[in-house]
């Protein structure tokens, strides 16, 4: 009896080792590097420093290879008058960032695409008010398309393999 018992805990204990992940720990092109490449028009401080750690923290790890995968990235800015008039010193502003990427490899370019996000905020007679919501909607905007374009990298499903 003790026999059955210690074979059944046995045959268990092996069948539960058989688990397989339903998710992937590793993107397409793991084992190498995707260099990042971000170009604007003009200087517009942190934003091409940040979107390139957000995109290199999302995309690269530390014990990746070099490759000739490149990402592409140009960053464009647009600030706009909303025309909203609360009082007479205050008013609103938008800020659209747009990027256009082209994501390639060895062969050519495996996908390209374009995202844009926008926020908006109130602009008054106070400079220090207005440069730090200026740059606090930029932030939270690169982030967020950082993000975005890192995740529709990982997840894209190209036409043919990835040559790195």
């Amino acid at each position: 009896m003790k026999l059955r018992f210690l074979f059944f805990i046995l045959v268990l204990s092996i069948n539960s080792c058989a688990y397989k992940p339903l998710y992937k720990k590793s993107h397409v092109f793991h084992p190498n590097q995707v260099n990042i490449i971000i170009k604007s028009k003009e200087n517009y401080g942190n934003n091409v420093s940040m979107m390139k750690a957000y995109l290199n923290q999302k995309l690269n790890k530390k014990e990746a290879k070099q490759s000739s995968l490149r990402l592409i990235v140009s960053v464009n800015r647009n600030i706009s008058n909303l025309g909203i008039n609360k009082d007479l010193n205050s008013y609103a502003r938008s800020l659209q960032i747009s990027i256009k990427y082209s994501f390639k490899d060895k062969k050519g370019e495996l996908t390209s695409g374009k995202l844009k996000n926008s926020a908006s905020f109130y602009y008054t007679n106070n400079n220090y008010a207005n440069l730090q919501s200026l740059e606090d909607a930029s932030n939270k905007l690169i982030k967020s398309l950082s993000y975005d374009l890192a995740d529709l990298i990982l997840a894209g499903s190209f036409e043919r393999k990835v040559r790195p």
